[in-house]
């Protein structure tokens, strides 16, 4: 067995979930990297910001590291490791999911072309999302009901796009606001396939278009969760925007917050790197000498406050 310099244990006990300018430099990466070759990248970033006598070119601890590379959140999301699926149920939440994700797709093209059918769809689309959500939960307490817990199940990721769900039922017309539900259950869809394909028939196994979905999600699953906290974030802005054009109303910005607020206190580490990217673009934006100091001391300000409100927990 090969003796590690100190370089190289040093990157084997590095802390890369709380690294928050790993974070940063993962969320900078286009095209994210995938989760097969993210090791070369750790270790540029080690060598360029933690020590630069590490050798990029070794293949030291490879399995070490593999077992220590922070997954995409789904994959740690409680639900699915550990506790493989079986029986009837899984298959009938994929394929009411299946449903939900095809559906959308057609309310997404009405929304784009402003047909009033869309009207029409609107409270039905949210509903079928809050339901979605409802049998991924039932299909993990199905899954694990010898080690259930209520409050675990409801603030885990499913748990907290179920919280997501009810603003749909107040603002049925922004695609922007449907986005970050739709690919969470694209990713859930998506994971589950991947456990219960063998409980399909040969015919569904093999079908030639599913397995090309599945085949696109194997290489592009890091750039949906980059792009769905982007869009969490965004959301924000947007609806503070809507609520000064009175498109909406204050409860739907509380129902946001609450959302916004489950999401900053998870390990979602996507979520986390984009919140911080953002937050320093609009730093640097407002550090242009044509800019007056005081709108970046604002934002500083407002900040501090914001973040000291998500971080605050009741004793």
């Amino acid at each position: 067995m090969k003796t590690l310099t100190e370089a190289e244990q040093k990157f084997l006990n590095h802390d890369w979930v709380n690294d928050p300018k790993w974070k940063l430099y993962l969320s900078n990466l286009y095209p994210s990297p995938s989760i097969h070759n993210i090791e070369k990248y750790k270790k540029k970033y080690f060598q360029k910001n933690v020590d630069k006598n590490l050798d990029v070119n070794s293949n030291f601890g490879s399995e070490a590291v593999k077992e220590e590379t922070p997954q995409p959140p789904n994959f740690q999301a409680h639900g699915n490791k550990g506790y493989p699926y079986s029986g009837q149920v899984p298959l009938v939440t994929f394929f009411f999911c299946a449903f939900v994700l095809c559906v959308s797709l057609f309310y997404f093209v009405l929304l784009s072309l402003n047909l009033s059918l869309y009207k029409k769809m609107g409270t039905f689309m949210s509903l079928s999302y809050f339901c979605a959500f409802l049998s991924l939960l039932y299909t993990d307490y199905k899954t694990q009901r010898h080690n259930f817990s209520l409050v675990q199940f409801f603030s885990s990721e499913k748990g907290q796009y179920l919280s997501y769900s009810m603003i749909l039922f107040f603002i049925k017309d922004a695609v922007l606001i449907f986005l970050p539900i739709f690919f969470t259950l694209l990713i859930s869809s998506y994971l589950m396939y991947k456990q219960i394909k063998s409980l399909f028939p040969p015919a569904i196994q093999r079908n030639y278009h599913l397995n090309k979905i599945v085949s696109y999600l194997d290489h592009t699953i890091l750039n949906v969760y980059m792009m769905r906290a982007n869009i969490e974030i965004y959301n924000l802005v947007f609806i503070i925007i809507c609520l000064f054009l009175k498109r909406v109303s204050l409860l739907n910005l509380i129902i946001y917050l609450h959302f916004f607020k489950l999401k900053y206190s998870s390990s979602d580490s996507y979520f986390h790197a984009c919140y911080a990217k953002n937050g320093e673009m609009i730093r640097q934006c407002l550090s242009h000498p044509m800019v007056p100091k005081s709108f970046l001391n604002v934002f500083n300000k407002v900040s501090y406050y914001f973040n000291a409100y998500l971080s605050y927990r009741r004793r």
